[in-house]
């Protein structure tokens, strides 16, 4: 009995050590997160007190904003026809419905545990990008290395371009962030500006043009948030340094200059580029709003987006691709729920902000910075439905937000790791 008890008592610590494991899984494959989540739900069982579990997350302001995005969709299927459809689409906010469990065991003093779990999967990741950027152009004859995609260019090894490039914009960023505004010895220094420039040269010969962008805003941020007591010094720097990333991408990646070229060539020939990459996004973009301007305030219903988007195409473009997808989460959001599924993601970016606008902590730079991605990113593709980075914007929240919950049993940091 008292054997039990011990373990009871250890769980806290075992599960937010699977919660960084759970990090690690982020830019990699997402099916041991399932597993590692179905581990950590049985510890959090295992271990009781639910009544105090459930007292705090009730208390956390948090918490109602990601069960109450999770929850406007399968609330749209009562006005839904097509529920098989409807309940597939729901299903890709599990992360969101398993939120209160990764914020009921994160702990506030282990978020560095969790960071430097997602860097080190991060720089795995880059490091394999590497070896497979090097097979396909310059060493055929090495053996062929992990990669997500057979296309000649797409270097990513466990997750595809529209994913692999948005999670090592992110990782890039918390490089950068800890060279700037934390105290690192010189060894750690020497490594985060070498990985960091790595990380840089392989964001732009990779192809994901979302990511790109994500990245260049990423680091115009960092320069922001570490000028933003002169914000004109600020605003100067950021765009010359994104100017010269730009630029100097342009001119050394040819996979970066065609994928420019061709964005620029398929928007000035929107109507002759039928089916082209971009163009396809442009005519999702202008037949959901079309789909929206009918139905404004509730939407669709999540099960009925992919008839009436085939509906729509028929009549206004029947030579283009139809789609199940906008490629842009406010619209399919707005298309499927409608202004009152929008005020939820709204509020899902928003409102955790204001909640932590006093908290007194090194996060703040950063839980902006996790918005500000997501804000970029979901302009060409619904990314919160996305299974890698939907994890990554639940798991950072859960960590970053560890603090505001009301613990049954409050952590008992050592002075060392409060002075971190």
């Amino acid at each position: 009995m008292n054997q039990f008890a011990a373990l009871r008592g250890r769980i806290p610590l075992i599960n937010s050590w699977l919660l960084a494991g759970l990090f690690f899984t982020i830019p990699t494959h997402v099916t041991p997160a399932y597993i590692i989540s179905a581990f950590i739900l049985l510890l959090w069982l295992i271990e009781g007190r639910f009544k105090e579990k459930l007292s705090a997350l009730g208390q956390h302001p948090v918490f109602w904003i990601f069960w109450g995005y999770f929850l406007i969709f399968p609330i749209s299927l009562l006005w839904s026809d097509n529920l098989d459809w409807g309940l597939k689409m729901s299903g890709k906010g599990l992360f969101f419905l398993l939120f209160p469990l990764y914020l009921s065991v994160a702990r506030r003093e282990h978020v560095r545990l969790y960071i430097t779990a997602f860097i080190a999967a991060v720089t795995i990741s880059e490091m394999l990008a590497y070896y497979n950027w090097l097979q396909l152009h310059y060493l055929p004859d090495l053996p062929a290395g992990i990669r997500n995609s057979q296309e000649t260019w797409e270097i990513a090894p466990f997750v595809n371009h529209v994913m692999y490039n948005p999670i090592l914009a992110f990782g890039a960023y918390l490089l950068g962030h800890a060279l700037l505004f934390e105290r690192l010895s010189p060894l750690k220094r020497f490594a985060f500006a070498g990985f960091l420039v790595t990380m840089t040269v392989n964001m732009f010969i990779s192809g994901g043009r979302a990511g790109q962008i994500a990245f260049l805003a990423m680091m115009a941020l960092l320069i922001l948030q570490r000028f933003s007591r002169r914000p004109i010094l600020a605003g100067a720097v950021a765009l010359s340094l994104t100017a010269g990333l730009f630029m100097t991408a342009y001119q050394a990646s040819d996979l970066f200059k065609h994928r420019v070229d061709l964005a620029v060539h398929e928007v000035q020939n929107y109507e002759q580029a039928v089916n082209s990459s971009v163009g396809l996004r442009i005519n999702f973009t202008i037949n959901t709003w079309r789909m929206i301007k009918e139905y404004p305030l509730l939407g669709v219903g999540v099960g009925d987006y992919p008839a009436e988007y085939r509906r729509i195409n028929t009549t206004h473009s029947p030579a283009w691709l139809s789609t199940v997808n906008p490629h842009n989460q406010y619209l399919l959001v707005l298309a499927t729920t409608g202004l009152f599924g929008l005020t939820f993601l709204v509020a899902l970016l928003l409102y955790p902000l204001h909640a932590a606008r006093h908290a007194r902590d090194n996060l703040a730079h950063i839980r902006v910075a996790l918005v500000a991605l997501f804000m970029v990113i979901m302009l060409s593709e619904s990314y919160l439905w996305r299974s890698n980075t939907s994890l990554m914007y639940v798991l950072f929240s859960a960590a970053l937000y560890a603090y505001m919950k009301r613990s049954p049993v409050p952590p008992n940091p050592s002075s060392k790791e409060i002075a971190s």
